[in-house]
Order: C-alpha cells, then sequence, then structure tokens
C-alpha cells in the first residue's frame, strides 16, 4: 500500500527514520515508498521482483490476476537478468517498463521458490552481473 500511497509511505519512512536512521529502507522500485524514504534521508533500495507480473506503470499486477505470480524457472531467472542488465522488465501487456534494480526478490510463498533462487543467482552470476549484500 506504500507503493502508492504517499502519506502511507511517509508514516513508514518516519517510523524507520525515528526507529533507526541508519537502517536502509527497502521499496518497490519507482514507487514512493523509495520517494518517501529519500526525502526523510534514509538510504534506500529500490526492490524488483523477478516472479512477479508487472503492470505498465511499474507497480505488481494483483496476485488474483492471471499470471501474476510467474512459478518457471527459466522465465524467472530470465527476468532478473533482464532487470539488472538492462534496468527493464516486460509488463503483461507487453510494455518494457523501466525499474532500477538495486534488490531482486524472490518471494518465498511463491512454489518452488528455493529453486527459482538458486537459478536467479545461476543466471546472474553466468551474466557477469555482480551479486554483493546492500550496506
Amino acid at each position: 500500500m506504500s507503493a502508492r500511497d504517499r502519506s502511507l509511505a511517509d508514516a513508514v519512512a518516519a517510523a524507520v527514520a525515528a526507529f533507526d536512521p541508519k537502517l536502509v529502507l527497502y521499496g518497490l522500485a519507482g514507487s514512493e515508498s523509495i520517494t518517501a524514504g529519500r526525502a526523510a534521508g534514509l538510504r534506500t533500495a529500490c526492490e524488483t521482483f523477478a516472479d512477479r507480473a508487472y503492470l505498465a506503470d511499474g507497480s505488481l499486477a494483483p496476485r488474483s490476476a492471471p499470471g501474476a505470480v510467474i512459478e518457471d524457472a527459466d522465465v524467472v531467472a530470465t527476468r532478473a537478468v533482464r532487470m539488472a542488465r538492462e534496468q527493464s522488465v516486460v509488463a503483461l501487456d507487453g510494455t518494457a517498463v523501466h525499474v532500477t534494480a538495486e534488490t531482486i526478490c524472490v518471494h518465498g510463498d511463491t512454489p518452488g521458490a528455493a529453486t527459482l533462487t538458486r537459478r536467479v543467482r545461476q543466471a546472474l552470476e553466468a551474466a557477469g552481473v555482480q551479486i554483493s549484500a546492500i550496506r
């Protein structure tokens, strides 16, 4: 919700800053969460989602939408590499959407998540993408 609602994003960012201003606020790339975190003086990490479909506006497709959760390891890995190397993802309608991929998430509740994550890492390494912790 904070990805779209600036007042909620501001509240989350303020809470994080009050708790520990050295924390990194993760949020959907291009979202209000990232904008609010930066405005609050926090370090932010733009998060992308290899196992979730996107809409043309850069938001995630609702889980109820057909194709919203991607379970094919090859598709997820290919998407992750594109996100990392091209800073782009293809939306459900075929639109290329710019994303700032500082992190790539695979949801733990996606069927086969461990396999997907291993495949993503292998594909990123094979593509020469440097993998490191956000500090």
